[in-house]
């Protein structure tokens, strides 16, 4: 993979101090050595370390401007550059025949990805990076090769070199808060929901925007239409190319779609909107889109709807859940006889549940649940006033459940499966 860092700005550096070693710093700072770099990963949370010797500083882009060593890179007049660029220029240079595909957005960027490698795979070889981690696909089916992966920019280094030892044709990667311009096809989900980073001081949506500063010279870009720019294809609602219940559209054309009768379809909706933009763009015939999505059910941990020995499962734990999601899961399965699991399994997650609006809407549906157990530290003060039991994880909060004989289970929990 190529090794330039720096090259946006004009010139080679030979010192650099890569900040924010819980997001990505290690993995960026070896690869920079690999290349022949003077690189160190710096932890910028609990201790502050001099940058005087650096000429260069690379920083995430959540760090907020009130970090002591962004103060002290500004204060010296360090040159800043964002963990995407970085990443961007250290991978620049991956074979031509590796198709690469970032996807970012405000929400639905896992299911995007997702959908888009099950389509693809019909085909060709194709390799995701996800918060499911690394997969690789081969007629719609999926082979994990590696969990635990964040989406931070550094794990596309790791997700590069993969495909290269997988001889994959196609590399897919989830990524948080922009592309890191290494890119063929950039997709940009969603900005609603949009929400402050960096101690409150930007939008992750500008953020996000990354995907078009750092694009790489004809690399192409499908957007959804709630995100007001100008992209070569527009999706969803307003846009070019969206998904109906029973088709796809395309402007004036129509494709008939055969999903499963159990596919709760508004969680899904931009995402296979997204993932027929971006398939059409890569030039996949229309027709066959729709038949790859023939009985498509949902993926796990994404108000996934299983019947298990007797029971049905409501499955919608995962990383990027929030408290309307879980307002949606309930209004979902109305009805008796429900267990619902919920809450945050704090050590697998960085950002978690909104506690008080989640706290508010339990109290305001509880005569609906039956059984209520509530994951994590941060919910067990409410168990009381709710009636409801406590778990300290996922696992737990699941085993509990199975004490009761279900007939009815919501699964609602933030966490990475």
């Amino acid at each position: 993979m190529h090794c330039s860092t720096g090259a946006k700005a004009g010139r080679r550096v030979s010192s650099v101090a890569v900040l924010d070693t819980i997001h990505g710093a290690e993995i960026i700072a070896r690869r920079m050595e690999e290349c022949g770099t003077q690189a160190e990963p710096l932890e910028v949370y609990h201790h502050t370390t001099s940058l005087e010797g650096f000429e260069l500083v690379v920083s995430p882009v959540h760090l907020s401007p009130a970090n002591p060593h962004l103060m002290q890179a500004k204060h010296l007049g360090k040159r800043v550059i964002t963990h995407h660029q970085a990443v961007g220029e250290l991978v620049a240079s991956l074979p031509d025949g590796l198709l690469k595909i970032e996807v970012t957005g405000t929400h639905s960027k896992t299911t995007t990805a997702l959908l888009l490698a099950m389509i693809l795979s019909g085909q060709k070889r194709v390799l995701s990076h996800t918060t499911r981690g690394l997969e690789l696909w081969s007629q719609a089916r999926a082979r994990l090769l590696r969990a635990g992966l964040s989406i931070t920019p550094a794990s596309v280094i790791l997700a590069a070199q993969e495909a290269l030892a997988q001889e994959a044709e196609i590399l897919i990667c989830e990524i948080s808060l922009g592309g890191t311009g290494m890119g063929n096809l950039g997709v940009l989900t969603s900005f609603t929901n949009d929400y402050r980073i960096a101690g409150g001081s930007k939008w992750a949506s500008t953020a996000k925007l990354q995907m078009l500063s750092l694009a790489q010279r004809g690399s192409r870009l499908v957007a959804n239409a709630d995100c007001r720019i100008s992209p070569d294809i527009s999706f969803a609602e307003g846009g070019q190319i969206r998904a109906n219940p029973d088709g796809l559209v395309y402007g004036e054309e129509r494709h008939r779609l055969s999903l499963s009768e159990d596919l709760d379809f508004p969680s899904y909706q931009t995402a296979i909107s997204a993932a027929a933009a971006a398939a059409e763009i890569l030039g996949w015939e229309r027709g066959e889109v729709a038949r790859r999505l023939e009985g498509f059910s949902g993926f796990p941990g994404r108000m996934k709807i299983e019947q298990k020995g007797g029971r049905t499962v409501f499955d919608s734990s995962n990383s990027g859940l929030k408290v309307g999601d879980v307002r949606r899961a309930l209004d979902k399965v109305q009805g008796h006889d429900l267990t619902m699991v919920v809450g945050e399994d704090a050590r697998t997650v960085c950002e978690g549940m909104d506690i008080p609006l989640l706290a508010e809407l339990l109290r305001e549906r509880r005569a609906e649940i039956g059984e209520l157990i509530l994951v994590g530290e941060r919910l067990r003060p409410l168990a009381a006033q709710l009636g409801a039991k406590t778990a300290k994880d996922l696992s737990e909060g699941l085993e509990k459940a199975e004490l009761s004989s279900p007939k009815r289970l919501l699964c609602a929990v933030k966490c990475f499966r």
